[in-house]
């Protein structure tokens, strides 16, 4: 890589977004003498992880295909008046990380919780390690635009989401670190909104399951068999009628957890069609199953920069269908205008520690510290990348070596030296022991679920009986 300094040292940085990818940028930031202003429109740290009860009970898009819906507030539901910020997170999700990876650096989760933590416990740990930065917060403050000014600053106007008094700020770069768990997707089926017009609310996305009791009786498909498809579907089934009905593309999915396909479920094709007339859906093999009451979607999100005011130029534009942010070099600086960066996009990654490798580089390459290849790399980096993924979902995927293989590079990256200095901030690297767990993670997963089901809690990788000095692979 040959780099060429192309950012002079920036002074105020805009960070939206104050979930881990937002918080950990500040500490990066900070830790290279460079002041960061957090706007977050919840009122505190957390993003995601901060549970919300509230939820809809049925959807205002079927299908939803449009990655610039806005993500809308809700009333509260203890009727204090303050608005609400819909999380995906159900009552009853764990992580599917072991806490030995889920950690920022020298930041360990406490020894007292079981393996995979719950979202409570992981939304402590989040603003636990967010302390201290409560005074480069401005909280309930939604990003309502991001401008593109003269030069290399940005403009980034906010709302008070209790007083809806707007204002306006300039910013020498930004960061925008608002997550991927905002626009849920829900795809095109032939039949799918006039099914919805006949039976209001009969579908829904996983953005908005909270817990089971709701489809107490009822005959259910799950749409996607990813993490929370998997999990959620188990759920469901406890309750539904017998059997729920995932549909997936494949069956691929349960090839990590044998144990856990259970009898209540059984897997079916894709959906080809949907039929008002006796809730009928149709599948991709030719069969039909009649009397659906509901259909969850666990299909996914779309990229979405609702606040961003797009370039005119259609070569400059970083949202299109939602499926991934085009011009960004190595999916973190806007190629264009580097001083626009996005940390937190790939997913099917470990993301604290890997948000931490992003953040350290972002930190150092807006100080000065650290420099950027020339325009030219930049585009050829993104132009090959597309051949090996033309603009599909999986654009932003970089699972397993691959998400470890990257951190690699960014730490050696941000570890680099100008002037003499050095970053301050030293990120999570992993070793062999950590790519083995990473490596395993699934078969842990599934183990920990079965030890939680014969009512055992599992606080330990050795307690399911993985011993890294023992694995004969290693």
């Amino acid at each position: 890589m040959i780099l060429t300094r192309m950012i002079p040292k920036v002074g105020r940085v805009a960070i939206l977004g104050g979930g881990p990818s937002g918080v950990v940028t500040a500490k990066c930031l900070l830790s290279e003498g460079l002041t960061p202003v957090i706007f977050e429109q919840r009122p505190s740290f957390g993003g995601v992880w901060n549970y919300t009860p509230e939820t809809k009970s049925h959807l205002e898009h079927i299908p939803q295909e449009d990655p610039n819906l806005d993500d809308e507030p809700v009333p509260d539901s203890h009727g204090s008046g303050k608005p609400v910020f819909m999380s995906p997170i159900y009552n009853e999700l764990e992580t599917n990380i072991p806490k030995d990876l889920m950690v920022f650096s020298k930041t360990p989760f406490s020894e007292k919780l079981q393996l995979f933590p719950g979202h409570e416990d992981t939304k402590i740990y989040v603003q636990e390690f967010s302390k201290g930065l409560e005074k480069y917060t401005e909280f309930n403050r939604r990003v309502m635009k991001l401008v593109r000014k003269d030069g290399l600053k940005w403009e980034v106007e906010t709302q008070d989401v209790v007083s809806a008094e707007t204002e306006k700020k300039i910013f020498d770069a930004v960061v925008i670190a608002t997550g991927h768990y905002n626009v849920p997707y829900i795809p095109p089926i032939d039949g799918i909104e006039e099914f919805e017009r006949s039976h209001p609310g009969s579908i829904l996305h996983s953005k908005y399951f909270r817990v089971a009791d709701g489809y107490k009786g009822k005959k259910v498909i799950v749409v996607g068999n990813s993490a929370s498809g998997i999990d959620i579907s188990s759920q469901i089934s406890e309750v539904s009628q017998i059997p729920l009905y995932q549909s997936c593309r494949s069956k691929g999915a349960y090839k990590d957890f044998p144990l856990l396909v259970p009898e209540k479920i059984k897997i079916v094709p894709t959906i080809e069609k949907f039929v008002p007339e006796d809730r009928t859906v149709n599948f991709s093999d030719g069969t039909v199953e009649k009397n659906i009451d509901a259909i969850l979607f666990c299909t996914g999100y779309l990229h979405s920069l609702p606040f961003l005011e797009e370039s005119a130029e259609p070569s400059e534009r970083m949202v299109t269908d939602g499926f991934y942010i085009h011009r960004l070099y190595q999916h973190l600086f806007y190629i264009p205008q580097p001083t626009l960066s996005i940390v937190g996009l790939p997913t099917k990654v470990i993301p604290f520690p890997f948000i931490e490798t992003q953040a350290a580089v972002v930190a150092g390459v807006y100080s000065g510290r650290l420099n950027l290849p020339s325009h030219e790399h930049m585009d050829k980096w993104e132009r090959d990348l597309l051949e090996q993924k033309p603009g599909d979902r999986h654009f932003h995927f970089l699972g397993f070596p691959q998400d470890a293989d990257y951190m690699d590079m960014l730490n050696e990256w941000s570890g680099g030296e100008a002037d003499g200095k050095k970053g301050l901030y030293q990120p999570t690297r992993w070793g062999q022991k950590e790519r083995w767990i990473r490596k395993n993670t699934p078969k842990i997963k599934a183990a920990f679920l079965v030890a939680k089901s014969e009512g055992r809690i599992v606080k330990t990788l050795e307690e399911l009986g993985f011993h890294y000095e023992d694995d004969k692979e290693v």
